[in-house]
């Protein structure tokens, strides 16, 4: 009878071993992918310049926001990741507008789609849309995992990447202390 508890606590202890491997190896397969792709990102480098559109169709460019640090985020309606991430970056942009940071999402999806999911969630920062291919990969996510984030210094250099939803912690501890 004894031995019955012992084997249960065993097959516990296996499993969250199992689950943490598991967990361990989910998190660094992004950031893999994007080295095995040529990734293409390089700190200090001058910001890309995509061809945009804004929801109606115009022409944009991320040149509006020289000047600001821009948290550019590349998500799509229909990634969980990053419906669960639009939140955090909502509550950053309202926190920390004041202070210069500029959040601008790059939707990867068509404009019905996103403005249906706009309607839903709507969000307090600008949304723009690829006018051509992956802009993704201007910004290094070649491997196009979503969401994928860069931050973009004032003078218009690259600063950092970042695979994956944010959290609340995780956001405030990839942004500059300047901005807190």
């Amino acid at each position: 009878m004894r031995r019955l508890p012992l084997a249960i606590i065993a097959l516990a202890l296996l499993a969250a071993l199992g689950g943490y491997a598991l967990q361990r190896h989910l998190q660094a397969a992004p950031a893999a992918a994007a080295a095995s792709s040529g990734g293409g990102f390089t700190a200090g480098a001058p910001r890309p310049d995509p061809a945009l559109r804004t929801l109606d169709g115009r022409t944009a460019t991320l040149d509006a926001w020289r000047g600001r640090w821009l948290l550019v985020n590349f998500w799509a309606p229909w990634c969980p990741p990053c419906r669960k991430e639009l939140p955090v970056l909502r509550a950053a942009q309202r926190r920390l507008g004041g202070h210069g940071l500029q959040v601008v999402g790059i939707a990867e999806d068509t404009p019905t789609h996103v403005r249906a999911f706009l309607a839903r969630l709507p969000l307090d920062y600008p949304v723009l849309l690829p006018a051509a291919d992956h802009p993704g990969a201007a910004f290094g996510n070649r491997a196009q995992l979503l969401p994928y984030s860069v931050l973009v210094a004032p003078d218009g250099r690259l600063l950092k990447r970042h695979y994956g939803a944010f959290t609340e912690a995780t956001l405030n501890a990839w942004l500059p202390a300047s901005l807190q």
